[in-house]
């Protein structure tokens, strides 16, 4: 599934092999919220859609955002534990998997993508979909949080082979750079520094709790099998490396 029309006409099914990793994380979701009712459980479930392009952030959802009439900042550190809050962005409440779905959809149609000597549809920016879930026991009265943040990293690119110039070239600045700080943050946390630089770019700095912070983290690597494509494999494979020697240490559960 390639390009801006199909994305359009996509119509999501909870039994369609090709889903991805944000649908089929929103299944397990609302199976595991549904499962624990009869333990008296409820839960109200947020998501936001957010990108970040050239150093923006911009809300995916919000057409003001996506024309530069409103800013969208952080405007609260992560650094003790707690979640970045965003200005101007306004989560939407969503009880189902198909609300969620809707709103991808929206979401994929405003993000940045341009045509490359690489690739016809390249990510512009960094995807970021985020969910918060609030639950609260009517039994025990217990309560707990928790965020989970999908992020589509855009991937880093030659500028003598993609070709890119103008604002091709301004994007490809930005993501290579916002990556490489991405790659300074993980390499202090495995080496324990006392100061880990995540407000050197917007993504490290919005995911600071995720990455080190009481959390779990998962990354995936996509690389290209084509032998033309020898020197980006190897240099992905040499990311991961990294990334897996890296240990945040364990998540504890939350429940107040």
């Amino acid at each position: 599934m390639e390009g801006p029309e199909s994305i359009v006409e996509f119509k999501f099914s909870d039994a369609d092999p090709r889903l991805g990793m944000i649908p089929r994380s929103v299944q397990q979701i609302f199976r595991c919220i549904k499962s624990l009712e009869p333990r008296g459980w409820k839960y109200k479930v947020e998501a936001l859609f957010l990108e970040i392009y050239n150093e923006r952030i911009r809300d995916l959802l919000n057409s003001d955002s996506q024309n530069g009439n409103m800013k969208c900042e952080i405007i609260k550190s992560a650094a003790k534990g707690n979640d970045c809050l965003i200005s101007n962005v306004t989560p939407s409440v969503v009880t189902c998997t198909e609300e969620v779905y809707e709103l991808l959809r929206k979401a994929r149609i405003n993000r940045a993508v341009a045509a490359t000597k690489c690739n016809e549809y390249s990510s512009r920016s960094h995807y970021v979909f985020q969910m918060k879930i609030y639950g609260e026991n009517s039994i025990t009265s217990e309560k707990c949080e928790g965020t989970l943040n999908l992020i589509d990293l855009a991937g880093s690119e030659r500028v003598k082979e993609s070709g890119s110039a103008g604002e091709r070239l301004t994007e490809a600045k930005a993501i290579n750079k916002s990556l490489s700080n991405l790659g300074n943050v993980i390499m202090s946390l495995s080496r324990k520094d006392s100061h880990i630089p995540y407000r050197d770019s917007k993504l490290t700095h919005l995911l600071a709790n995720s990455l080190g912070g009481n959390s779990k983290t998962l990354m995936f690597v996509n690389i290209n099998p084509d032998s033309e494509n020898l020197n980006e494999t190897i240099n992905s494979l040499r990311f991961a490396t990294k990334v897996n020697q890296c240990n945040i240490g364990t998540a504890q559960k939350r429940v107040k």
